[in-house]
């Protein structure tokens, strides 16, 4: 499992800089920068609640990944310790993005 910082505040899944889902998706197949990425896990939190019934905020979760340029991307996954997800501000999914990202 990797560890993940995320400070979307806006997310429905977002709770105390974690996430509270098991797992998420980062997307960003041709990607050749971190605002080439995104959250597709995320989901706005206003009128909009947590879809998949997880309230506590997890550490450490799986990390399904499309982002194939990528120096921690192995057969649709993270493989980095740690990743961290910004988007403090964002209101759409392409407004987050995943810090963490680095060229292979």
């Amino acid at each position: 499992m990797t560890g993940l910082q995320c400070d979307v505040k806006n997310c429905a899944n977002y709770r105390d800089n974690c996430c509270c889902r098991p797992s998420i998706q980062v997307e960003g197949c041709t990607a050749h920068g971190c605002d080439q990425t995104y959250c597709s896990s995320f989901q706005e939190k206003d009128g909009y609640t947590n879809d998949c019934g997880c309230s506590v905020p997890n550490t450490a979760l799986d990390i399904r990944c499309s982002a194939k340029n990528c120096v921690h991307y192995r057969n649709e996954k993270c493989s980095a310790s740690m990743i961290s997800v910004c988007g403090s501000t964002a209101c759409r999914k392409d407004e987050t993005e995943c810090a963490s990202f680095s060229l292979s």
